[in-house]
């Protein structure tokens, strides 16, 4: 009897030893093949979309360094700017068309489109802001001559407002400059205690949201240059910064930060306060490598470039 006991217990433990085993393989299998954007969507409702790759439509993509959406024409563009060219997609990301203004692109980089459909686009090799009228077919450095201390200029990043308004980064003097749609400067906003100035956009309210990558801090400023906010640090816990490189805000006021670094966008309310991440290092569907810009439009849609996968991944 005591036998037979002792083989009926075996036999339990080695069946519940083998449901462990069980669980323990469909447990790694799950977090192996699901998109770690699957898993994100569940608690944050971000999910992975689709992708612009390469196809034999657009040729091979350089190095993609600036996005933006036109909600007016609803198309999206791209700077490739290894190719010198801006592409041009619609609305269902199918690819419409390239150009690169009769030759005058040399190495572009950020890009913004106004209301009237005239391109801005930095182009750093120059050191300037090129304004790129195709009806007129005009090219034409923006004047600097009416900025203080413009002497040197390093433009980087850009963004528009509602009215045209275009603010463009200055690297030199850690500062936003603001221009009206006439293109006459209008006013400066200096970034104080700003070190490594790296990105700026506009809310729908007026706000100008800033995002300095070196000491992992983001600013935010009434349309007059007020400092409303400051929120963001570097370390390694939920919600604080490796390599913060790019930020946006989307309509409900949410702002979001990528980080080139960790692979991932990391999302703030308006307060600052941390609410989640999502995406990880990867190469599959889903998953970003050495994300480096990120724009939201007003449906929502998140667009990423993935710089290391040398495509755009696209989030909602």
């Amino acid at each position: 009897m005591t036998v037979q006991l002792h083989m009926a217990n075996d036999k339990c433990s080695g069946v519940i030893m083998s449901k462990k085993i069980h669980l323990v393989t469909l447990f790694l299998i799950f977090f192996l093949i699901v998109p770690a954007t699957a898993l994100c969507a569940r608690k944050g409702r971000i999910k992975h979309l689709t992708s612009i790759t390469r196809n034999a439509e657009t040729g091979r993509l350089g190095l993609l360094s600036g996005i933006f959406f036109d909600e007016n024409r609803k198309r999206l563009y791209l700077t490739d700017t290894t190719n010198k060219r801006i592409l041009a997609f619609d609305v269902d990301l199918k690819f419409v068309s390239q150009f690169n203004a009769a030759g005058a692109l040399e190495a572009p980089t950020c890009l913004v489109r106004n209301s009237k459909g005239q391109f801005f686009v930095v182009e750093p090799t120059k050191g300037s802001v090129l304004f790129v009228d195709i009806k007129q077919r005009s090219v034409k450095p923006i004047d600097f001559s009416a900025v203080p201390e413009a002497d040197p200029i390093y433009a980087g990043n850009m963004a528009l407002d509602s009215a045209d308004n275009l603010y463009i980064i200055d690297k030199a003097k850690q500062r936003i400059l603001i221009f009206d749609e006439d293109l006459r400067f209008d006013r400066q906003v200096l970034v104080k205690e700003g070190k490594g100035l790296s990105d700026v956009k506009v809310g729908s309210k007026g706000n100008i949201y800033t995002l300095d990558t070196i000491d992992g801090s983001v600013r935010v400023f009434d349309n007059q240059g007020k400092l409303l906010l400051t929120f963001g640090k570097k370390g390694r816990d939920k919600g604080e910064f490796d390599f913060p490189v790019s930020l946006a805000v989307c309509r409900k006021g949410l702002i979001y930060v990528v980080d080139q670094h960790k692979h991932k966008v990391l999302a703030f309310n308006r307060r600052g306060e941390f609410l989640l991440e999502f995406s990880q290092l990867g190469w599959r569907e889903g998953r970003l490598h050495y994300p480096s810009y990120i724009y939201v439009n007003k449906a929502g849609r998140i667009f990423i470039l993935d710089r290391g996968n040398s495509r755009v991944s696209i989030f909602e």
